[in-house]
This record gives C-alpha cells, sequence and structure tokens, in this order.
C-alpha cells in the first residue's frame, strides 16, 4: 500500500509540475507545439535564437550545439537546416531581411579571421559575406542579434559591446548607435546593448541586459523614449535577452533569461502582464534567450536549457476599463521609470 500511493502521490507531483503554471492577472498560455529536433532527427540542443518570417509561415531557430539554423514549415515540420555545407560555421546569430535574405552572424574563426556575416538568398545559397573588420575590437567582437531596415542598413548587436553597429547596405561601417544611460550604481555612460529589432514604421529598439530597459528611435535614429526596470520581482527585468514586436496585437514582448519569464509591454512601453517560471513543462522556461511572434499572435520562446522552442498561444487578461490603467510594477514608486538617453555617434 505504501508503495502504491507514493506511485500516486508521484504521479500527482509530475502533473502538477508539467502543466502550464498558474498565472496570475488572468493571463493564459496554451503550448501549441515544441520544436525539439531538426531536419535530420537531431536534437536542435541550446537553442540560441528564433524568428518567424511571415511571408512564408516557416520558423527558423539557432541550434547552437550543431552550428546551424533550422528552418520550419508552418505545420512546425524540420524542412531543412543551413549550416557547413553553406559555408557557415562559429554561428552566433542571424535575422531574416525584409528582401527575403538570410543574414548569419558568424564569430571570429580564429587570428586574422574577423567575425563576419554571411548573406543567403531565399534557397540558402551564398550571396556574399560582410567581414567585421573595421572596429576597434574586431578580434573579440562576437554579433549575436541583427536586425535589417527596408533601405538595407544593418544593424548589430554583440555580446558585451557598447550601443549597435550600423552597417551600410554593402556592409561599410557608418557608426554605432549608442544609448547614454544611467546603470545602477554608475554614473552617465553609453549602455549595453544585447538585441534590436526595427517596426513596420523604421522605429528602432535597442535592448540592454544591462539596464533592463528599451530604447527607442525613430526612422532617423532620433531618440523617442525608453521603458522598462531592473529587478527581480513582477513587472521588471532581471536578464533581459531577447525582445520580439507584435505590431498587429499592439504589444512588445521581452524574454528574461534570469527571471524565465517573458514580459508584455504596449507599443508606448507600458507594462501589461508576463507569463512563464523556471520549469520543463509546457508554458515554464529554463533560462530562455530569444522570443519571436508569428501571423496569430503566437509567441515562440527559445527555451536554452530545456533545448526546445515552445510555440505558445497567449491569452492576456481582459483590458482595463476605460480611466483604469496597469498596476505597475511593484516599487515602481520608488525608481524613475525612464532615464534621459541620447544616441551617439
Amino acid at each position: 500500500m505504501k508503495h502504491a500511493a507514493m506511485a500516486k502521490f508521484m504521479t500527482v507531483l509530475m502533473m502538477i509540475l508539467s502543466a502550464p503554471p498558474a498565472l496570475a492577472g488572468g493571463v493564459t498560455v496554451k503550448a501549441v507545439a515544441e520544436l525539439k529536433v531538426d531536419d535530420s532527427g537531431a536534437p536542435i540542443g541550446f537553442p540560441g535564437g528564433v524568428a518567424y518570417a511571415p511571408d512564408t509561415g516557416e520558423t527558423y531557430v539557432l541550434s547552437a550545439s550543431r552550428g546551424r539554423v533550422v528552418v520550419y514549415d508552418r505545420n512546425f515540420f524540420p524542412r531543412v537546416s543551413v549550416g557547413a555545407g553553406r559555408g557557415l560555421d562559429h554561428v552566433s546569430g542571424f535575422a531574416l531581411g525584409p528582401d527575403g535574405r538570410l543574414y548569419v552572424a558568424q564569430g571570429p574563426a580564429g587570428p586574422g579571421t574577423p567575425a563576419r556575416i554571411a548573406v543567403l538568398d531565399a534557397a540558402f545559397f551564398p550571396v556574399r559575406e560582410i567581414p567585421l573588420r573595421d572596429l576597434p575590437d574586431a578580434a573579440s567582437f562576437l554579433p549575436e542579434h541583427l536586425a535589417v531596415a527596408r533601405d538595407g542598413r544593418l544593424y548589430v548587436a554583440g555580446q558585451n559591446s557598447v550601443g549597435v553597429l550600423v552597417l551600410s547596405p554593402e556592409g561599410r561601417l557608418l557608426h554605432r548607435l549608442t544609448p547614454r544611460d544611467t546603470p545602477p550604481g554608475s554614473g552617465e555612460r553609453p549602455v549595453l546593448v544585447r538585441d534590436v529589432a526595427i517596426d513596420g514604421a523604421s522605429r528602432l529598439y535597442l535592448l540592454s541586459e544591462e539596464t533592463s530597459k528599451v530604447y527607442v528611435y525613430d526612422a532617423k535614429e532620433e531618440f523617442l523614449f525608453s521603458f522598462g526596470q531592473k529587478g527581480g520581482s513582477s513587472g521588471k527585468m532581471s536578464r533581459p535577452r531577447g525582445l520580439a514586436l507584435d505590431e498587429a496585437r499592439g504589444r512588445i514582448y521581452v524574454v528574461d533569461y534570469m527571471r524565465h519569464t517573458v514580459l508584455a509591454y504596449d507599443l508606448s512601453g507600458r507594462y501589461l502582464f508576463e507569463f512563464g517560471g523556471k520549469g520543463w513543462g509546457p508554458g515554464w522556461f529554463n533560462f530562455p534567450t530569444d522570443v519571436a511572434v508569428d501571423d496569430e499572435g503566437r509567441v515562440l520562446v527559445a527555451d536554452l536549457f530545456n533545448h526546445r522552442v515552445q510555440v505558445l498561444e497567449v491569452h492576456p487578461p481582459a483590458e482595463p476599463a476605460a480611466g483604469a490603467t496597469s498596476p505597475a510594477p511593484k516599487g515602481a514608486e520608488e525608481e524613475k521609470a525612464n532615464f534621459q538617453a541620447v544616441p551617439s555617434r
């Protein structure tokens, strides 16, 4: 009897632990799919990035353990992988351009071989390569997140790098776009930028893991506003790593590596809700690193140490009544919501 009771207890416990998290504020999350293997059936292992291509309905995932980008069709079937066979190595990030091309960031391959960006056409054949030589820190610069503007400009965020590189369509370094802010325990200075995104109006969104803020610029790279607060409680960001724009639904999603959550903001930077938590069942995360949104509004999360990308339907709480406001993050009254930030070249 004791063994039977213990078995029953363990079964119930596993069901509880594997169920989607109970979320405050009326947010509900439903797991639609898990992307865990590539087109050869091998585990993707440590997914470091995810993106969605609205023109084809495909999902792109960076498999860090296999050094390749895996492409899934609309039904989340792994269709093809792009890696060494296309001349790629030391793959560290990627982006989908408005021209239908795939831009793949690669780290330094050794002395005298700096980081570079490979440009592949829609059939994944190499078109050209952009070496990142003309940088003061070229020997150690590791590109991680990319964004491509309509005019062909390329914005590159590097690991532990100040601001973002701005490259011409030909790959020439134009300048760095660098927010200035006052990180905790520091005076005003240029801040590190971890991710970059561009919306339909060509506004730029720069995410800093260092300050836990998003800096928003217009199409001319003029600073507009910033939002976000550093902290470990609900509504705050501890170690944000990636962001995604859902303009159709008026949301900005930010994935927090250390809090194992995804936070949602409106397009003005007002905090809306969050979901997730540390775990391994559907709707739980284990150090997530990136986020994307498909054309149905489903949220795709690169769940690093669970070795998967989760596809989630997220149903937020009802909008507040007219005149009401969303609850501010705990302790917000004690902190400045936005510090002044200005672009520097």
